[in-house]
């Protein structure tokens, strides 16, 4: 399932589009966009992993320290 997931510059991107409950479809031509922190709240509804969480992570403190 990580192949619906993207990091780049610090945002998590996850191929899919939310639904009216709330839950996240894969594998739509839509993306969301995460934060780090978001990800966080958000682990359990998408297939992000604490790695994903992270190495995002890691990124942004490297951008901004430009």
């Amino acid at each position: 399932m990580s192949e619906s997931v993207r990091i780049e510059r610090g945002w998590i991107f996850v191929h899919g589009t939310r639904q009216d409950d709330g839950t996240i479809e894969l594998g739509t031509a839509s993306e969301l966009r995460f934060s780090p922190f978001e990800a966080m709240s958000q682990r359990q509804e998408t297939p992000i992993t604490w790695s994903h969480i992270l190495t995002a992570s890691v990124q942004r403190l490297a951008f901004w320290r430009r």
